[in-house]
């Protein structure tokens, strides 16, 4: 089984956003940085490049042809649109709950 084109093109739009960081990291002050020793540091920018790959498997398959900063460009927003659709969510279930009482 291949990984299609815009699967990874999403993951280097995520792993893209992630590397940003890290150098804001490395260039702020040092009372401002990052423990670049931690652990949960590192799972972090893995959690997010996670989530742009199957971001970009869920929105993308073989047949649809879009422009490539399309894909590159939903993974670097992945964890913004997924934490969006999860906030956003539950307030359209509570307001259709209200309705029903």
């Amino acid at each position: 089984m291949s990984i299609p084109e815009p699967v990874i093109i999403s993951a280097l739009g995520g792993l893209s956003v992630q590397l940003l960081y890290v150098i804001d990291g490395l260039n702020a002050p040092k009372d401002r940085r990052p423990d670049f020793q931690a652990l949960s540091y590192y799972i972090g920018i893995l959690g997010n490049i996670v989530l742009s790959i199957i971001l970009g498997y869920v929105y993308f398959d073989e047949q649809q042809k879009l422009n490539r900063i399309v894909y590159f460009h939903i993974g670097l927003s992945a964890p913004l649109i997924l934490r969006t659709l999860a906030t956003t969510i539950p307030e359209v279930v509570r307001a259709a709950e209200k309705k029903d009482e």
